[in-house]
């Protein structure tokens, strides 16, 4: 568990990116790009063998489909919409680690039930702040950047270049092998801003504005408030 969270957090060195640095890039390519970090990111069908760039590039397909036949409830059925979602990506996004990871130092001070808080909170609303900025867009071009075949290491940063009407978003998804052999992703780095050290810095300057109270950053956390740096 240590192993993951500390590879989560300290995957790249772009996490010095500040907030308002993720807030022009949101702003620039619109909510779309908030949301499309998880893009593609997993297959429902995830093998322990299977080759992470194959599962990368195989899901687009199905996530689309996904958005396809149930985006159309987004209005009068959200939740169907989010759970329909939610199936493709739970398999291979681990979100209790990243979870975790997010809450930093923090996590040592909060209870075991705090943590299972957290954890579902914040999956509940980054699936949801996905699942709505992805319901009209059917029409990408996504590829993956120079695949290989599957790694012998317990660790692969796979390159993503995704087009749409909106230009061109490169992304960087990190995953690593646990010991039943299966690739789980940690987390992501879109156009060079690190979401998993953004993600972390403003769940510690929230800690900081709420005196430490962690029941309260618990229940003002918003996935889509952090990407775009707002408070």
């Amino acid at each position: 568990m240590s192993a993951l969270t500390s590879t989560f957090i300290s995957s790249d060195s772009t996490g010095k990116h500040s907030g308002s640095v993720v807030a022009r890039i949101v702003r620039k390519a619109s909510l779309w790009m908030s949301a499309a970090l998880l893009l593609c990111l997993v297959a429902p069908f995830a093998a322990a063998a299977q080759n992470p760039y194959s599962m990368i590039e195989g899901v687009s397909g199905q996530l689309l489909n996904t958005i396809r036949a149930e985006g159309q409830h987004l209005s009068s059925n959200p939740q169907r919409y989010y759970a329909a979602v939610d199936r493709v990506l739970a398999p291979v996004v681990d979100f209790d680690f990243i979870a975790r990871g997010v809450m930093g130092n923090y996590a040592k001070k909060a209870t075991p039930a705090q943590r299972a808080k957290f954890a579902s909170t914040f999956r509940r609303d980054l699936v949801a702040t996905f699942a709505r900025g992805v319901a009209t867009f059917g029409d990408l071009d996504v590829k993956v950047v120079n695949p290989g075949t599957a790694p012998s290491g317990n660790r692969v940063n796979v390159l993503q270049e995704v087009r749409s009407n909106e230009g061109l978003t490169k992304v960087s998804y990190t995953l690593v092998r646990n010991r039943s052999g299966q690739w789980k992703l940690i987390n992501v780095i879109l156009n060079g801003v690190n979401l998993g050290k953004t993600f972390r810095g403003q769940f510690a300057q929230a800690m900081q504005a709420n005196n430490g109270n962690i029941d309260k950053v618990i229940a003002g956390w918003s996935a889509a408030d952090k990407v775009a740096g707002n408070p």
